[in-house]
């Protein structure tokens, strides 16, 4: 870690400084937490979604120009699918409300972010 002159704290550098990865994988891990112990199809296809959000982020992240652009758009169309998901859950009355906001919190902030980084 490598600290800028105007900042006494520690700045993460690479893949792991990157906002779009962090709440990805914030997402991915409450998507567990919350989803543990229940299983079918809507569950395993948030978890895929999930780690493909993950996946795509650390993709996008060394490429340049509109194949970045494209990777990122990817990634922003599986957490779309995480939306769908929610909702799904949630209208089966599978997850908390408390989980679900925690989820759909983290999900709108990864959302927006995406949306930025795929222009």
């Amino acid at each position: 870690m490598t600290t800028t002159p105007t900042s006494p704290f520690p700045r993460k550098v690479g893949l792991a400084g990157l906002d779009a990865y962090q709440v990805a994988l914030a997402f991915y891990r409450e998507v567990r937490t919350a989803t543990r112990g229940r299983r079918g199809h809507v569950v395993n296809q948030i978890e895929r979604a999930a780690e493909s959000v993950v996946l795509n982020v650390a993709e996008a992240h060394p490429t340049t120009g509109r194949d970045r652009a494209r990777r990122f758009r990817i990634a922003a169309n599986e957490a779309s699918e995480c939306g769908a998901a929610l909702d799904l859950l949630e209208i089966r009355g599978e997850l908390a409300a408390t989980a679900l906001g925690s989820l759909r919190q983290l999900l709108d902030r990864e959302r927006a972010m995406l949306h930025r980084l795929s222009r």
